[in-house]
C-alpha cells in the first residue's frame, strides 16, 4: 500500500509538472466546481454542478480506466483506486490548440454568445495542451497495469455520459456575468423571430421571410446535440412543420401543404451538410411562400374552396356542374351562382382554364403528343380539346407549342454572354 501511495504521489508530481491537473478525492466532498478548471461553474454559472458530478462520479467503477471527452473537446482520465473510496481525476486536458480559426469553429459548433468568447478564449489558453494523445493516454496505461496488472482492468472511451446531456441542455440558457437575462432575451427573440417568419409566410411574402431567416444571429438556433449535422435536419424538419400550419391557416388546403410538405421530409433525410441544410431552409420559405400565392383562398367561401380543391386535386375528373354539386349535396343553380360571385367567372369556363393551363406546361416540358396530352387534362376528345385550346390561346396546340420553341431558342440564342 505504500508502495502504491509513492508511485501516485510520483505520478501526480509528474503530471502537475507538465501542467497537467490532478486531484485525488473521495465522494462527497464539499465541492467539485473546480474538476473543469472553472468552466462550467465560473462562466457558465451553471447551478448544482457538484450535486450533478457527483452524481456521475459515484457509478465509476473499479478496475476501469475512464477517458472522457466532453463537447468542449476537453478530455479527462478518471479511476478509483482498488480496495478505496478514493478516485483519482486528471484533465482537463486538449488534444488541439483553440485558438483564432479553429476556436471560432469550435465556439460556432456549440452554440456559444459572442459575448462571452474572449472569456472562452482565455478558459483554452489556460488548458494544458499536449501535442501527443499517445503521451497522456500511454502514462495512464503504464499506471493502470502497475495498480491492476496487465489485462487486469478494462480502458473505456466515453462523452461523459449525462454530464455531457445536461450539458447539452444548459447550453441553450447560458447566463452572462453582469447580463443576467440575457439568455431570456434571446428565447424571446427567437420566438418573436418565428412569429414573424409565419406571418410573412402565411402572406406569401417571400422577401421578407427570406429577409427574416438571414438576419437571425449565429446562435439563434438552439443546438441540443453533438450532432451539428443532425441538429440543422431536426430545426429543418421543425420549420417545415411552422411553415406548413402558416400556409393551411393561409386557407391552402391541407391536400396542396401535404404533398410539398411530405417531399420536404424525404429530401431533409437526404441532407449532408450544414451547407445544404441551409439551402434547404431557403427553399423550403420559397416554396411555403409561392404555395400561398398560388392557392389561398381564404377570400372566398368555404363552398367555393372546395370545388377549387376539388378541381386542382384531378383535373381528369368529371367537373361539370352537374358533378361537382351532386358531390357537395348543393343545388347546381346554387353553387354556379356562388361561384360566379366569388371567382368572376364561370365554373365552366374555370375548369376549363384549368386545364389549358396543364395543357401548355405539358406542351412546353415534354414531347408527347397531343393527344395524350389532352387525355391528362381530363378532355379525352382531341377535337374538342383543340377547340377550347383555340378559344383560350388563340392558337392550336401544335402552333402553340411550335411558337413557343422557336421563342425559347430566338432567346437561348441571342441571350446576352457571361462576362
Amino acid at each position: 500500500m505504500r508502495e502504491t501511495e509513492n508511485i501516485l504521489n510520483f505520478f501526480q508530481t509528474l503530471m502537475q509538472s507538465n501542467g497537467i491537473p490532478l486531484r485525488r478525492f473521495v465522494l462527497p466532498c464539499d465541492s467539485l466546481d473546480e474538476m473543469d478548471q472553472g468552466l462550467r461553474k465560473t462562466i457558465f454559472h451553471i447551478e448544482n454542478l457538484t450535486e450533478k458530478m457527483t452524481e456521475y462520479l459515484r457509478r465509476i467503477q473499479p478496475q476501469k480506466l475512464y477517458f472522457l471527452t466532453d463537447s468542449f473537446q476537453c478530455s479527462y482520465m478518471v479511476f478509483r483506486l482498488p480496495e478505496s473510496e478514493e478516485i483519482i481525476q486528471c484533465g482537463p486536458v486538449t488534444f488541439e490548440q483553440f485558438q483564432g480559426k479553429r476556436l471560432r469553429e469550435l465556439l460556432t459548433e456549440l452554440q456559444i454568445p459572442p459575448e462571452i468568447h474572449s472569456q472562452m478564449r482565455d478558459y483554452y489558453l489556460h488548458v494544458c495542451y499536449i501535442s501527443d494523445t499517445s503521451y497522456f493516454s500511454g502514462s495512464f496505461l503504464a499506471l493502470a497495469e502497475w495498480i491492476w496488472g496487465k489485462d487486469n482492468y478494462e480502458y473505456v472511451e466515453s462523452n461523459f455520459g449525462e454530464l455531457n446531456y445536461w450539458d447539452d441542455v444548459y447550453r441553450n440558457y447560458f447566463r452572462i456575468p453582469d447580463k443576467p437575462f440575457l439568455s431570456i432575451q434571446m428565447i424571446e427573440k427567437r420566438y418573436e423571430m418565428e412569429n414573424a417568419l409565419i406571418s410573412a409566410v402565411g402572406s406569401g411574402n417571400e422577401t421578407r421571410a427570406l429577409e427574416l431567416l438571414s438576419g437571425a444571429p449565429p446562435h439563434f438556433i438552439p443546438y441540443r446535440l453533438n450532432n451539428v449535422l443532425r441538429d440543422e435536419k431536426d430545426y429543418c424538419i421543425t420549420l417545415n412543420t411552422l411553415l406548413r400550419k402558416a400556409v393551411e391557416d393561409a386557407g391552402v388546403h391541407p391536400i396542396h401543404i401535404d404533398s410539398l410538405s411530405n417531399q420536404n421530409v424525404k429530401n431533409i433525410e437526404k441532407l449532408t451538410s450544414v451547407d445544404q441544410c441551409h439551402i434547404f431552409r431557403n427553399d423550403c420559405i420559397k416554396n411555403y411562400c409561392r404555395l400561398v400565392r398560388r392557392y389561398t383562398m381564404n377570400q372566398y367561401s368555404l363552398l367555393t374552396q372546395r370545388v377549387i380543391n376539388y378541381i386542382s386535386t384531378d383535373l381528369t375528373a368529371d367537373l361539370s356542374l352537374k358533378s361537382l354539386s351532386e358531390l357537395l349535396s348543393v343545388n347546381a343553380s346554387y353553387l354556379s351562382t356562388l361561384f360566379k360571385k366569388d371567382m368572376g367567372i364561370s365554373l365552366t369556363d374555370y375548369v376549363n382554364h384549368s386545364r389549358i393551363s396543364l395543357a401548355q406546361n405539358l406542351l412546353l416540358s415534354t414531347d408527347l403528343p397531343i393527344k395524350d396530352i389532352a387525355q391528362r387534362c381530363g378532355i379525352p376528345d382531341v377535337y374538342y380539346f383543340s377547340r377550347i385550346f383555340k378559344k383560350t390561346t388563340d392558337m392550336t396546340p401544335k402552333t402553340w407549342r411550335d411558337t413557343q420553341t422557336i421563342q425559347r431558342l430566338h432567346n437561348a440564342f441571342h441571350r446576352e454572354p457571361d462576362i
